[in-house]
């Protein structure tokens, strides 16, 4: 099937896709394509603005700056769409969020309990993309916002990044420091009173491809790692305190995806090309790799898959969105299938009482992933860096 012949086909069938565009830094736009023309794409989107209003508007994307297409909520009909905004309007409650039905829940592994910890707003499907632990719970992205999960699951908005960005990453550091990266190169460095300021702006060339940060985390000295994944290529800059960069490794096949600091000092790194997670030293010597999936199993939405997590047994939780599946590597270096059955998994964490949480992005919610045995219950340890 021909590019245009499948663009007509979303046309057709009224899919909602979410478009990668531009030149030098990625532009993206979700919404539905109404019309296809020799040089452009008419594209109806919708945008959540400071006004706290879902804002329609139409775009015409030329068609050699389209860099990738991913379908998004084809399986949500649009009436059901509707129904959402209107609830969260009737209700007052930001457009993000929603008390959708509870279904499809995915099976528990064995000795485990998994109930829905929150369900957001379907009208943000597969915009969902990171998630990391943080003072007093647990945090995720969507778009250019920050949100805070409490225990009973109430979402709200924690921070909001100006202009047309895209949250990738984000991490707290041990002072309840939050850095955050865009896909477009920028990292920034949010206080805890939320006063922010721009720490880095990266260039993804200089790892050897094009710019889209993918992940953050924070080393023993304040420095700042950030993942970059760009087709395969690209790898891990380095950031001091001062905001100064360097890059700790690049080129073909280094391209990034989840990074996370082990207790003993050591940055795992998801891998796409390979489809393993790294073990590197801090100075990006490779110290051992894992293979747990194929990469195409890490191919949601680009460079926001693959999130990790660990708990204090040194277990390594990988998120697959592609696959639908959370992976686990045990003690013995063997990856296994954790959790299956679900809908485009991008963010993964553990929250302070040992449960794992999941974002699964497809179908727009928190998911609470908590151990039945106490002592495997004691075993899951928050990680804020």
């Amino acid at each position: 099937m021909s590019f245009r012949t499948r663009l007509q086909g979303f046309v057709e069938n009224r899919q909602k896709i979410q478009i990668w565009y531009g030149m030098g830094c990625h532009n993206t736009v979700t919404g539905r394509v109404l019309g296809v023309d020799h040089d452009h794409l008419d594209v109806e989107s919708y945008s959540h603005e400071s006004d706290g209003q879902i804002h329609i508007r139409r775009i015409l994307i030329p068609m050699h700056l389209i860099l990738h297409i991913d379908i998004t909520t084809s399986e949500i009909s649009e009436e059901h769409e509707i129904l959402d905004k209107v609830e969260d309007k009737e209700n007052g409650k930001e457009p993000g969020l929603s008390s959708a039905s509870v279904i499809d829940l995915p099976e528990a592994p064995h000795g485990y309990a998994v109930k829905i910890l929150s369900q957001l707003s379907a009208s943000y499907s597969n915009r969902f993309s990171r998630m990391t632990a943080g003072p007093g719970g647990i945090y995720f992205s969507c778009d250019g916002s920050v949100w805070f999960v409490d225990n009973s699951g109430q979402p709200s908005e924690y921070a909001r990044i100006r202009g047309n960005s895209t949250i990738s990453g984000l991490r707290f550091d041990r002072k309840g420091v939050l850095y955050v990266a865009t896909i477009q190169g920028t990292v920034y460095k949010i206080d805890p009173n939320k006063s922010g300021r721009i720490l880095a702006q990266l260039d993804g060339g200089k790892t050897g491809g094009g710019t889209f940060l993918s992940d953050v985390a924070i080393g023993p000295r304040e420095e700042v790692y950030v993942s970059n994944f760009p087709s395969n290529t690209g790898g891990i800059f380095k950031i001091d305190k001062s905001g100064e960069s360097e890059v700790l490794i690049g080129g073909p096949g280094n391209g990034t995806q989840g990074l996370l600091l082990d207790p003993d000092g050591f940055l795992w790194c998801l891998e796409h090309s390979s489809g393993s997670v790294v073990k590197r030293s801090l100075d990006g010597r490779e110290v051992s790799r894992i293979s747990v999936a194929e990469s195409d199993s890490f191919n949601f939405a680009d460079g926001y898959d693959g999130n990790l997590a660990m708990d204090s047994l040194g277990r390594l939780y990988i998120t697959a969105g592609r696959a639908g599946n959370v992976l686990r590597v045990n003690r013995e270096g063997r990856a296994e299938e954790f959790l299956k059955g679900l809908r485009n998994p991008t963010g993964i964490a553990f929250g302070t009482d040992g449960a794992l949480f999941v974002l699964e992005a497809g179908r727009s919610r928190v998911l609470r992933v908590a151990a039945l045995d106490k002592a495997d219950r004691t075993a899951s340890a928050p990680m804020l860096s």
